[in-house]
């Protein structure tokens, strides 16, 4: 199987995952979102508000740098995405939007983009999680989708002016995470140990050169960059087989570039959880995971 032949399925197969996610009366058994907010809403980080009122969003457009509780508010019928990026110098609005669109849905990135983090929120319940942001000219990308299969996704964008921290916040307490989650270009690091249930707080920090994000499932067995390689030439064949594994979605930390995390708190059940990531890699033109960045590990 040719690496375009992979690629090309491998898309095909992400935005069948996308549109599976949304979760509708027949594909409800394919998502079980496991944020909470506990620990996050113990450390009194200011709030930065993300919300989608059925026609548009609503959004800030000035903050001081340091860390944010982003509370990410869907309506009733939409699903929602927020990543706060830095786009290069010389792009129109169109052009800017398009390729934000193409980051956030399609995990296609360019160069000279800065991610500073984010998340994703079903239908009617928000999702909190939070970002640390430098001083500087930053967008709320931010895009929704109706709940309907086929629904188009829209991205919109809103300048945010991130200025100097104060005295308030220039000695805030950085967040205790329970799990590092390092992402490494082609691996996940910190994921070597049995995690406990209940409430954890994942800082899911990227460590590598290039921009990455995470995609975590709960799965019927921990599974390998080669599981998802045989599973993608299996979906090329005329009458493909049946899935050699389970996936249920259950947490996600957009993309984020080297020297930012964002953290999210979940709440696993015990069991088998694979993080994946899906970004397309630049040098090879293969999603990250089949490159290797795929890690299983057990909460119990």
């Amino acid at each position: 199987m040719s690496l375009s032949r992979i690629v090309s399925t491998a898309l095909g197969i992400l935005l069948l995952l996308i549109a599976t996610a949304l979760p509708t009366s027949a594909q409800v058994e394919a998502v079980d979102i496991s944020f909470s907010s506990e620990k996050i809403d113990s450390y009194g980080f200011p709030e930065l508000l993300v919300t989608f009122n059925g026609t548009k969003f609503e959004v800030p457009t000035e903050v001081k740098a340091g860390y944010h509780v982003v509370v990410l508010t869907p309506s009733d019928d939409t699903a929602v995405y927020v990543d706060f990026m830095q786009p290069p110098a010389g792009l129109t609005t169109e052009e800017v939007t398009e390729k934000a669109l193409q980051a956030g849905a399609m995990d296609v990135v360019e160069p000279g983009w800065t991610f500073g983090g984010g998340s994703y929120a079903f239908q009617d319940i928000p999702t909190r999680f939070i970002v640390r942001l430098d001083a500087g000219e930053w967008q709320i990308a931010a895009s929704w989708q109706l709940d309907a299969d086929g629904a188009e996704e829209t991205m919109t964008l809103s300048p945010l002016t991130v200025t100097e921290a104060g005295s308030s916040t220039a000695g805030e307490m950085d967040p205790e995470s329970d799990v590092v989650m390092e992402m490494n270009d082609i691996e996940f690091g910190g994921l070597d140990t049995t995690i406990p249930t209940g409430p954890t707080l994942f800082e899911v920090r990227n460590v590598g050169e290039q921009p990455r994000q995470m995609v975590l499932f709960r799965t019927d067995r921990p599974l390998s960059s080669e599981d998802y390689a045989n599973w993608f030439a299996s979906m090329e064949s005329a009458t493909p087989p049946a899935a050699p594994f389970t996936m249920i979605w259950v947490g996600y930390a957009a993309l984020t570039s080297p020297g930012y995390s964002t953290w999210i708190e979940l709440d696993l059940e015990p069991g088998t959880y694979t993080a994946t990531s899906w970004v397309i890699d630049p040098e090879t033109g293969a999603p990250a995971l089949l490159l290797g960045m795929v890690q299983s590990f057990e909460v119990d």
